[in-house]
């Protein structure tokens, strides 16, 4: 609770695990430790007879190192293999969606929920992806959901190390790049994930990112350096930018990104509500698109698999 409790708070967190750890050891080195019997007690016949008795420091260190392989295991999974686009694409279709780290509305894991909203995209920008929380479970979200989908991923660290945003694709992905958001007095972390996408032939810049508003004011400053680090990475490329912005159209933070010179993909469809899911009253999830791509089959369809709806869209390359 003192590890999680940071992000609401607004204190540093990590030194809680390394605190956590020299208490346990402590406590296991200095607590008095029962002899085994000297005897074995009497059994029924044919029972086996009590194994010996593991001194606590090494149950506690056979405890830490099977949990350190568990996490090595979730950090060495490897995507499933990425293949390779022979002709350009006349048009990509494109979903957005804060997964909430899998839990629906209903408080339960349901990444099925997750993945048959998202099933049919070609390129998936997620927020609030969790890859191995321990008060949630300790699962690897973004793992299990692109095995689901059957698409590769690439992911950044925003809040934690192990909770983020990520960017999946049924194309070739390459030249990502990461941008940590400054906080401007927000409790948690953000960033901005650039990837580029082989399309066969034509490249097609993809810019993931979760604002992060300060307590009572609209994410301005945020939606500045993601806008001006979009307009860096896509360096002249088509880009596709989207994620849960935390604004809403009418709003300062909005502003930056159309300043930048980016669409509203979403503008065709508006008013395009997604939150709360279960009674959507404000339009805090957008994809922007550089000038020269269009977007139409824009939807937010109903779904409980989270507290956001999604977003999608069908994107036309010029």
């Amino acid at each position: 609770m003192a590890y999680y409790a940071a992000y609401d708070l607004g204190y540093p967190n990590g030194w809680v695990p390394v605190a956590t750890a020299v208490l346990v050891a402590l406590v296991a080195s200095t607590a008095p430790l029962r002899p085994a019997p000297t005897s074995p007690a009497p059994t029924s016949p044919g029972a086996a007879s009590p194994g010996p008795v593991l001194p606590a420091t090494v149950r506690v260190a056979a405890l830490a190192g099977l949990t350190a392989l568990a996490g090595l295991a979730a950090a060495l999974h490897v995507p499933p293999a990425q293949a390779r686009a022979t002709t350009a694409p006349a048009a990509v279709r494109v979903a957005a969606y804060n997964i909430r780290m899998g839990f629906g509305l209903d408080g339960r894991l349901d990444l099925d929920a997750v993945a048959r909203v998202l099933r049919g995209a070609d390129v998936v920008l997620l927020s609030e992806v969790d890859r191995g929380w321990w008060l949630n479970g300790g699962h690897d979200t973004l793992a299990l959901l692109a095995g689901r989908l059957g698409m590769p991923y690439v992911f950044a660290p925003a809040a934690d190390p192990v909770w983020g945003d990520a960017v999946l694709s049924r194309f070739p992905m390459r030249s990502g790049q990461t941008r940590r958001l400054t906080a401007h007095g927000a409790p948690t972390g953000a960033q901005a994930l650039g990837v580029t996408l082989d399309l066969g032939g034509r490249e097609l810049a993809v810019v993931a990112t979760h604002l992060q508003p300060p307590p009572g004011r609209d994410p301005v400053e945020q939606a500045g350096e993601v806008a001006a680090f979009a307009g860096r990475y896509a360096n002249g490329r088509p880009l596709v930018l989207g994620g849960d912005l935390n604004t809403e159209p009418d709003d300062p933070a909005f502003a930056e990104f159309t300043r930048a010179g980016l669409v509203d993909a979403l503008a065709p469809a508006r008013p395009l509500r997604t939150s709360p899911a279960d009674d959507p009253r404000t339009q805090i999830d957008h994809v922007f698109v550089s000038p020269g791509l269009t977007a139409n089959e824009v939807r937010a369809p109903r779904t409980e698999a989270s507290d956001h709806l999604p977003v999608t869209l069908t994107v036309t390359l010029p």
